[in-house]
């Protein structure tokens, strides 16, 4: 019941300060209303395919982290299956954190034999998240760094090389502080299941000799990426409504809004956002009005273009066949039929993943 009255108090409060905002802009339904209308063609497309690019790096570093630490294990997921988990995922963070949308969407997905068990997708999911929070460290700094002493060409690269180079020594230093605290946790009776599965995941890493440096390379190549990626969906918005000469400073403060995606001050940071975009784009000269017609455009265009993706998903994975998943299998009777017939009905081996822990007779 608190936990109830919690969550409306806070979507009352992100009503209350997109009712503000919209006030505060001079919104209208007919000029939002344009405003999306713009998107429409070329634009949509790009945005559609940048995302599925978000996505795509995303489940890309999953299945890279679960194939490295368990490399025998035959219950990996397909790659369509973990590309619609991290896409409702995705969908998810428009009303929370997206991190926390997509690793609630792939534990849920272990329960139905997608991947592993729940702790170890959730585990798995929480150890790439890390190499995009570097990304972002490397990024927030030469963001901060430009901005403090304005580079010309060739001091934006020698700026972005040497964060770059930090930042990979910082990811590396991470990771191994990530196993150390994984071996701590593992011993003291922690009942968080998101430290249990991290634990888990990072005592298997541990005892492989953590990650091999082309996993650690692809991780991190992954993670910047996914963010360019991001970054380019923010350009192309902004191509789409006539403010290309905002995008620089855009740019430089992307980082800001995605560290700020992280904390949940409303659900989706819904009003706190936008709030945010409308005073990055007006300290860059825009004016109110089309900093908020941005803001609100930019969050509807993001969500129709992961809405898109799911369907291509959804409709490509409806063609091929879409059998049914381990655990519901094994509660269905075998239909009758020829012997053949009965023998093709999908059986999983017993695994030997850490993510499940062995069953022992009494």
């Amino acid at each position: 019941m608190k936990r109830a009255a919690r969550v409306a108090a806070l979507a009352l409060v992100a009503l209350v300060l997109l009712y503000l905002f919209a006030a505060r802009g001079g919104l209208t339904w007919p000029a939002v209303a344009q405003s999306i209308g713009r998107l429409a063609g070329p634009a949509l497309v790009w945005l559609t395919a940048l995302s599925a690019a978000v996505v795509a790096c995303g489940t890309l570093k999953w299945l890279l982290v679960m194939r490295a630490f368990a490399p025998d294990c035959a219950a990996h997921p397909r790659f369509v299956d973990a590309m619609l988990t991290t896409t409702l995922g995705a969908i998810l963070g428009q009303v929370m954190p997206v991190q926390l949308g997509v690793a609630l969407t792939r534990s849920l997905a272990g329960r139905w034999g997608i991947g592993r068990s729940p702790g170890a997708n959730l585990g798995a999911t929480a150890y790439e998240q890390l190499f995009d929070a570097v990304v972002l460290g490397i990024a927030s700094a030469v963001g901060l760094l430009g901005l403090l002493l304005r580079p010309g060409p060739g001091g934006w690269v020698l700026l972005i090389a040497l964060a770059g180079a930090a930042g990979i020594v910082a990811a590396m230093r991470l990771t191994g502080l990530l196993v150390i605290a994984a071996r701590l946790l593992a011993r003291t009776p922690a009942s968080n299941r998101l430290y249990r599965a991290v634990a888990r995941y990072a005592g298997a890493a541990g005892r492989a000799g953590e990650l091999s440096p082309s996993v650690f390379a692809r991780l991190i190549l992954l993670s910047i990426l996914r963010y360019v990626a991001n970054l380019l969906r923010i350009v192309v918005v902004l191509g789409a409504l006539g403010m290309s000469a905002d995008a620089v400073p855009t740019m430089l403060a992307f980082p800001l809004l995605q560290w700020l995606s992280l904390v949940p001050i409303t659900p989706g940071n819904l009003g706190v956002v936008e709030w945010t975009w409308s005073a990055v784009l007006v300290a860059a000269g825009a004016s109110m009005t089309a900093a908020a017609l941005f803001a609100v455009t930019a969050r509807i265009a993001h969500l129709a273009a992961q809405s898109i993706v799911l369907v291509l998903l959804l409709a490509w994975r409806l063609c091929r066949g879409w059998p049914l998943p381990a655990k519901a299998m094994a509660r269905r009777e075998p239909w009758p039929g020829p012997d053949d017939a009965v023998a093709a009905i999908p059986v999983r081996a017993p695994r030997r993943c850490p993510g499940r822990p062995r069953r022992t007779s009494r």
